[in-house]
């Protein structure tokens, strides 16, 4: 079934759907639609295309149309289960001029193919432009002159400087200090004393910036993230008598982050009483690894059980699991914590669709006690596993209806218990009155006739 296919440790590559005569039947998936961004069955459209997915729907159980329709759709995700953001920016005023003020954090933010490029650009401009300047420097001087070069007794500006190519290759020794021995400066040209000031500076200038957007790339922690994991199905299922979402993260390396901590929002169209409609609208949830939700921070020696009480607070309060099904909305978690051997930050992210959480299961246990090893084995490729558990399948909301409506009941029964025994007591109070009246009577004539003979 889809609960059982969506169970493995891996990807499913198949789900029971409903054709349109009804019968139930397995629809193999194209593994290339389960990498980064899977296919969406709920996606963020507007009313007719939540009228047509509630019609291509039977019940909780997505048909041969449905799956159909969702293949269309596949993209229509937020953050992919990479951590990849699906969003980019239009009609951005002044964009070039925005971004060459922060050139730097432009250089870093850029693919490694251009920021390569502009590396080597920077220097061959330089070596040129510097390389022209000298050129010019030696041509106002004379110093290519036949008459001058065939003169023993003529100083040039730089000694062995016979043409451009001679400029070009004394501009790339002067920036970068590599000092052959044949070429130099001489006294003659204080223009050529100042030149080599300024493209020596220059020069040191460059190779700091260069190395720094360079270093800067290399230590950026967006490659840790692919080291942290997070499952690909989140669940719902009953703790202590009420429901929580419940989705599992992990780090798979020994080295720890530090300072960890989750924090969810829920992305949905939402309409206020007023009328107005807020487009994707950002909800946090709260989420927490303690049994009741709270604590947001989290100790990862080992794959951990996030939770999320589903409370009247919880935009989930309401939801059935056929509901759940039915709604275009995206859970998106994100795990953020200091990187231990460099101290960078890094921010992990991942979502979850409807269609993504599994009602009536929780997650497995994974870690176990390696006695020959002497230590706590965790099993890694089963950080998806889930079990079906005896959850009802009705939303918080009626659940704790059902609740209250069996403990007023409760309370009548025992109000109407006492209220019996009270009225026992009173009749029997009754049937007892006079035989306490006529012994009153009695002591009250026997004290009477121990007066009189006292008197007497």
């Amino acid at each position: 079934g889809e609960g059982e296919s969506m169970s493995g440790c891996g990807s499913p590559q198949s789900i029971t759907v409903e054709n349109e005569e009804g019968v139930l039947e397995q629809v193999e998936m194209d593994p290339d639609e389960y990498r980064g961004a899977h296919f969406n069955y709920a996606y963020f459209g507007d009313s007719d295309s939540k009228e047509t997915t509630l019609q291509t729907r039977s019940g909780s159980i997505p048909n041969t149309k449905f799956i159909k329709e969702l293949k269309k759709n596949g993209r229509r995700r937020i953050i992919s289960k990479s951590g990849d953001c699906n969003t980019a920016l239009y009609r951005v005023s002044s964009k070039k001029r925005r971004f060459m003020q922060d050139v730097f954090t432009t250089m870093v933010d850029m693919q490694w193919r251009f920021t390569l490029l502009a590396f080597i650009a920077s220097f061959l401009v330089s070596w040129l432009v510097f390389g022209v300047i000298w050129w010019f420097i030696s041509f106002v001087h004379g110093d290519y002159l036949l008459e001058n070069i065939s003169n023993s007794t003529f100083i040039p500006c730089i000694l062995a400087n016979k043409n451009f190519a001679s400029a070009f290759l004394f501009s790339q020794e002067t920036q970068h200090t590599i000092g052959y021995g044949s070429r130099q400066t001489t006294e003659e040209c204080p223009e050529a004393i100042v030149l080599q000031c300024v493209q020596s500076i220059v020069g040191v200038l460059q190779q700091a910036c260069m190395a720094g957007v360079v270093f800067a790339k290399l230590a950026r922690p967006k490659s840790r993230t692919n080291t942290v994991v997070f499952s690909k199905n989140a669940v719902i299922t009953m703790r202590n008598g009420r429901l929580f979402l419940l989705f599992r993260v992990g780090n798979m390396r020994s080295s720890h982050l530090l300072e960890a901590h989750v924090r969810a929002q829920i992305v949905q169209n939402v309409t206020t009483e007023e009328g107005e409609n807020i487009y994707f609208h950002q909800e946090e949830l709260k989420v927490g690894t303690q049994l009741a939700g709270g604590e947001d921070r989290a100790l990862l020696l080992w794959p951990v059980i996030l939770a999320h009480p589903i409370d009247e607070d919880s935009p989930l309060w309401k939801m059935s699991p056929q509901d759940l099904l039915n709604s275009n909305f995206e859970i998106i978690v994100v795990l953020e914590g200091v990187v231990a051997p460099t101290g960078n930050t890094a921010q992990a992210r991942s979502s979850y669709l409807p269609h993504e959480i599994l009602w009536g299961y929780r997650f497995d246990n994974l870690v176990s006690y390696a006695i020959e090893q002497g230590v706590y084995a965790i099993d890694c490729s089963c950080i998806n596993n889930t079990v079906p558990d005896n959850t009802p399948r009705l939303s918080a909301c009626r659940m704790d209806h059902q609740r209250k409506a069996s403990l007023s009941l409760s309370r009548m029964s025992q109000a109407g218990q006492s209220s019996r025994k009270t009225s026992q007591v009173s009749q029997s109070g009754h049937h007892l009155a006079p035989n306490v009246t006529r012994t009153w009577n009695l002591q009250a004539a026997g004290h009477g006739h121990n007066g009189q003979g006292q008197e007497d």
